[in-house]
């Protein structure tokens, strides 16, 4: 038994040496370095180099691959690849379902354009199938310590791929960028550019550098000599990505729970639909980002339920304008970040606010102060304003306006805001840089307020029962200045004291010439 347990570990150890000394003989070896080179450069059409070669039989057989490069800039460079093969490729010396395992891996974009083959055998040729080892086909490539690089932007993490046809399986994708983790699953059938569809989720990402790297990632450099990709249907060169995003951020503006389609293209990153969640309301539309040296950006949509008072403070003009927002919008803009572009935006927009206040407005205190003399009145809410000193906000029900942008310039035509105790309409522009506002308009107080302004004020410029009033609202949105045109509010006295006096005369005339025409009654006797 002791000699046979001696025969046997010999046996192994003659066995296992033999096995590794046919591996390096099959695997290693300049003339398998290039035929292995030849073989990748010509599926994926595209130069490679491979800088050393070795092979180990533990835990299995294995070639092992140094300082791989791909592409003719290296554009993908691999520090370390190990391909597991099965024992029977040493005596066929055809590699088959070999697992492809990199430890170490820069990928740099834009990627050049690859050429994979449909079919590696129709590929290879009679001369391929004359090198010392052939690769039949590969049923997974794990990737471990990945970074993509595209200028000054990196993402790090792990990649898990089963080749399919020209393309790939995504089985597991895990990348990082500073404090987001970004993981996705999903079929690529083409590789440069990228074109499939991809199921992606992430905590939370800066929105414009999350863009961008979509709009990378399908760029290619044209390959010297490597034919153009066959288009595999639909949209060539389009990268269909199911998003879900916890978190996003642009500039200084804060989105949550984003979820969209973006359809990536060399050209552009168009989002629809997509929905997210923003000063405490919620966008619903579409949106494209054209990609370039200063990205264009177009939104259609409609928002819902958005925070007045957070929009205002994020327009540089807190403590301003609160209520309940909701609209459409129609823009077009350009700028190195979502809220750069939306700052010089050309379209249109329509705005309804409700339940809402205009700090330091106060039309009613101006009309009663400016028109009748009187020092205060009481508002229908009970509320005591003594003087143009005080800063109260004039509350609304209802706000709304259609706005045009241009040229960093907001323009309106129909401009109503309604009250309990006064309703202002007008036209007028703002300018979003400074937020200089300019109404003007006119202003009408309710009824019971009208009878508190002063009988001759409520007599000579009263229309319908309401005193209406010529005013210009103008300076700051967030310290606007009320002014009353008396000269147009004393025309329209004059003509409303001509209209009545006219009545009168009328009315006296008729009285007059209804008495002569009565009978004369002879005197009582």
């Amino acid at each position: 038994m002791k000699r046979l347990a001696i025969v046997l570990v010999f046996l192994v150890v003659a066995g296992g040496l033999a096995v590794a000394l046919l591996a390096r003989s099959v695997l290693t070896g300049e003339n398998v370095r290039a035929a292995l080179a030849s073989q990748v450069s010509a599926a994926l059409g595209q130069p490679v180099t491979i800088g050393g070669l070795d092979a180990s039989i533990y835990p299995r057989v294995t070639m092992d691959l140094a300082d791989v490069r791909i592409g003719s800039t290296s554009a993908v460079h691999l520090d370390a690849v190990h391909i597991g093969v099965a024992l029977r490729a040493l005596l066929s010396r055809r590699i088959e379902n070999a697992a492809v395992r990199v430890d170490g891996a820069r990928i740099t974009l834009p990627l050049p354009s690859f050429a994979i083959a449909q079919d590696p055998d129709a590929a290879a040729s009679s001369e391929d199938r004359s090198l010392p080892v052939e690769i039949a086909s590969i049923d997974e490539i794990v990737l471990r310590d990945v970074e993509v690089v595209h200028g000054d932007r990196r993402l790090g993490g792990d990649i898990e791929l089963v080749p399919k046809g020209g393309g790939v399986d995504l089985r597991r994708l895990s990348l990082t960028i500073d404090d987001t983790r970004i993981d996705a699953t999903g079929s690529l059938t083409s590789l440069a550019p990228l074109e499939g569809r991809v199921e992606a989720t992430a905590n939370a990402v800066d929105f414009d550098r999350l863009l961008a790297f979509l709009g990378d990632f399908t760029d290619v450099t044209p390959g010297a000599g490597a034919p153009a990709p066959a288009p595999t249907g639909g949209t060539a060169g389009a990268l269909t990505v199911d998003l879900t995003l916890g978190h996003a951020t642009s500039g200084g503006l804060s989105l949550s729970n984003v979820r969209t389609t973006a359809l990536v293209t060399p050209e552009a990153v168009a989002l629809d639909p997509v929905a997210f969640e923003v000063f405490e309301g919620r966008y619903e539309g579409s949106m494209r980002v054209t990609v370039g040296d200063t990205p264009r950006y177009r939104w259609r949509g409609k928002v819902s339920g958005i925070d007045t008072a957070k929009l205002m403070a994020f327009a540089g003009a807190a403590n301003s304008i609160s209520g309940r927002l909701s609209g459409t919008v129609s823009l077009d803009g350009a700028g190195l970040d979502v809220e750069g572009a939306l700052r010089t935006a050309r379209g249109d927009a329509r705005i309804d606010i409700t339940d809402g206040a205009i700090a330091g407005l106060a039309l009613v205190r101006t009309i009663v102060v400016a028109a009748s003399g009187r020092g205060g009145y009481v508002a229908s809410a009970g509320t005591a304003i003594q003087s143009p000193g005080d800063a109260a906000a004039e509350r609304f029900s209802r706000l709304g306006v259609t706005l045009s942008f241009a040229d960093g310039l907001l323009t309106t035509r129909d401009f109503a805001m309604t009250a309990t105790d006064v309703d202002l309409t007008g036209a007028g522009t703002i300018r979003l840089q400074s937020m200089a506002t300019r109404l003007d308009g006119q202003v009408r107080l309710s009824e019971s307020i009208s009878k508190q302004a002063g009988s001759d004020l409520y007599r000579y410029a009263q229309e319908g029962g309401r005193v209406t009033l010529p005013a210009t609202v103008s300076g700051p949105i967030d310290g606007l200045t009320v002014q009353i045109d008396l000269g147009q509010a004393a025309q329209r006295a004059i003509r409303n004291r001509a209209v009545e006096e006219a009545e009168k005369a009328i009315e006296r005339n008729l009285k007059g010439g209804l008495k002569s025409l009565l009978p004369k009654r002879p005197p009582l006797r």
